[in-house]
């Protein structure tokens, strides 16, 4: 019978950190299974980013402890860094993913489908970036679900910076994932490796708004390479923010137009529907709704068609805007995608 494979010298000294009293840097300064060159260079580094992380509740997540769906994906690291709880990872997992400078309809479209898919149990990852990216993660928060961002720098980076306030919220109920060394900064390579992490977190992925070149279809592409389901959110056939998304369809996706039909395809609950939800709102509410459609109209144009007072609109308006039924945009409002 073949021995089993020794573990990995990574994970070894991880432990070592993990069951040794002293200081975790200390520790690792002191491991011997660190080669003369690296403990020089530790040495002569500065501990500060390691420091940072520790105090941010940064901490290791070994391979013993992955979620399924990571531990089958092959090739990956032996340990990541987290902050927050990984334990969200067990959940269901959809990935999120599209371009940084998406349009109004496609950030609509994945908070849409993050948001239902996070009230069904799913847990929404993405890449923590700007557009699509924070479209998801807000999408899922909103609706008090969980999500997971997974990083391109090391685990107490922000990138980009504007959005240090979102990752702390998801590290609250979600968690942050990172391969890569505390003071990694973010370069190119990075993200496609960050792309292949991002795939291989999750059950399927749905890609929204991604041009002919895009990170997002190396994250689908990566998905279909695992076997993982691949869903794409169609778009309007003159924006070129939709070519690559068209091309995955073409190249056998499945085209997704609601999140119901990607919890169906993967065999979840989805609970009550929006429809439903909308007939429990009240009658203003769902008068204002019905005159709603695609393309944004004026408030006051919303009084003359509902026949409501324009001090109600006004109110009802808001109300439903906080809800994340519609959406306000330029001249007026609209309904959600």
């Amino acid at each position: 019978m073949a021995s089993e494979a020794p573990p990995k010298r990574a994970v070894v000294i991880c432990q070592e950190i993990a069951e040794s009293r002293l200081d975790p840097i200390v520790a690792l300064k002191q491991s011997p299974h660190l080669t003369d060159a690296e403990r020089k260079k530790l040495l002569a580094a500065s501990s500060s980013d390691l420091e940072r992380a520790l105090g941010m509740g940064a901490k290791v997540w070994e391979r013993p402890d992955y979620s399924p769906t990571l531990a089958d994906a092959g090739q990956i690291p032996q340990a990541l860094w987290v902050r927050g709880n990984p334990s969200a990872l067990h959940a269901p997992t959809v990935a999120i993913v599209g371009t940084r400078s998406a349009t109004t309809y496609g950030k609509a479209v994945a908070q849409k489908f993050a948001e239902r898919l996070a009230k069904c149990g799913v847990t929404i990852i993405s890449g923590g970036a700007l557009g699509i990216d924070h479209a998801a993660h807000t999408g899922a928060l909103q609706a008090g679900g969980k999500t997971a961002a997974v990083m391109a720098t090391g685990i107490e980076g922000t990138y980009p910076h504007n959005h240090r306030g979102l990752f702390q919220q998801i590290a609250e109920t979600g968690c942050l994932i990172s391969q890569f060394a505390c003071g990694t900064k973010p370069d190119h390579y990075r993200f496609l490796q960050r792309n292949q992490l991002i795939a291989a977190l999750s059950d399927a992925v749905l890609v929204v708004e991604a041009p002919e070149v895009s990170g997002a279809l190396r994250t689908a592409g990566a998905a279909a390479d695992l076997n993982r389901m691949v869903f794409v959110v169609p778009g309007n056939i003159s924006l070129t923010n939709f070519r690559g998304s068209h091309a995955l369809i073409r190249d056998g996706a499945m085209l997704v137009d609601h999140p119901d039909q990607v919890l169906e395809t993967l065999g979840i609950e989805g609970g009550p529907t929006e429809e439903a939800l909308i007939e429990d709102l009240p009658a203003p509410q769902r008068a204002i709704i019905a005159v709603l459609g695609d393309d944004p109209i004026s408030s006051e144009v919303i009084v003359d068609k509902t026949g409501l007072d324009v001090s109600v609109v006004s109110s009802e308006l808001t109300l439903l805007e906080l809800d994340g039924i519609i959406l306000r945009d330029g001249i007026g409002y609209a309904r959600k995608p």
